[in-house]
């Protein structure tokens, strides 16, 4: 008995010490980004790599505040980022229901062809999207990039919310239509409170492809006004003939911030939605 016990032990400290050196080695990026955004230009081009700034300094804050658009770039997302948010919600809400509670033709070959076209990179779509968006004048808008965007929430969003749907039981929607509810009102009052955690999870994964990418905004947006803070990022790059670490580095904390801020604010939901959803499908 010892002797087992000794054994589980050794296998927790080698698990927990693998975990931990992931941990150190995926956190690291995120941990020299936030320490160099406080550092001088002189402590980030050191000989030896320094880990804490010696004197730490907000003056790439404040550059990047008050010198450059990036006020106007948060702007940009926050508006790109919420509006494919809600309309991703209601659509994914809209089709995981109908694959979830009615039976109709090709029904099961809608959810294949919905993970198949995951198959597929995004920059395979990039040229046939800008062609389309061009014939309807939809180029340099925020409503092609929030169409682009939503596009590309929902195939994984509605198969993931299909399957949590199927485990919110459906004896609640007729238990309240029996009570008077229309399906309407059953699904407003009893049903969606129920499958909070699966919406919530879609929003966050909706919110964070808005919020951070940066292939389909570089190319569909042609006024610098109009940049999200994706793109924004590039004024810090060839000024004066370099790279701007220490501006770089305070605006990409921004931009993380946000989309930090949202996700601890919903990780319970994320992580509810998530697995209920990829144990029934």
């Amino acid at each position: 008995m010892e002797q087992f016990v000794r054994r589980r032990l050794v296998r927790y400290a080698l698990a927990y010490a693998w975990l931990l050196i992931i941990s150190t080695f995926t956190a690291f990026p995120f941990f020299w980004m936030l320490t160099s955004s406080f550092k001088a230009r002189p402590e980030i081009f050191t000989r030896i790599p320094v880990l804490f700034p010696q004197e730490p300094t907000l003056a790439n804050y404040n550059y990047v505040l008050t010198e450059t658009p990036a006020g106007r770039y948060f702007l940009n997302s926050l508006y790109i980022a919420t509006v494919t948010t809600l309309l991703a919600l209601v659509l994914t809400t809209l089709g995981a229901y109908a694959l979830s509670r009615f039976q109709f033709r090709m029904r099961r070959s809608l959810g294949v062809w919905l993970i198949a076209g995951q198959m597929f990179p995004g920059v395979l779509m990039l040229i046939p999207l800008f062609v389309t968006l061009t014939r309807l004048n939809l180029v340099n808008t925020y409503a092609g990039l929030i169409i682009v965007y939503t596009m590309g929430a929902l195939p994984f969003s509605t198969w993931m919310l299909k399957g949590y749907f199927d485990t919110v039981p459906r004896e609640l929607e007729d238990s309240a239509m029996i009570d008077g509810c229309s399906r309407v009102g059953a699904i407003r009052r009893v049903f969606l409170p129920v499958a909070a955690p699966g919406i919530a999870a879609v929003a966050l994964f909706a919110f964070t492809i808005a919020w951070q990418e940066f292939m389909f905004a570089l190319t569909m947006m042609k006024d610098q006004e109009k940049y999200p803070l994706s793109v924004g990022i590039n004024f810090f790059v060839g000024i004066a003939g370099s790279v701007v670490w220490g501006n770089i580095m305070a605006m990409a904390v921004l931009i993380i911030v946000p989309g930090l801020i949202f996700f601890l604010f919903l990780q319970r939901y994320m992580i509810s939605g998530l697995t209920a959803g990829a144990v029934k499908g």
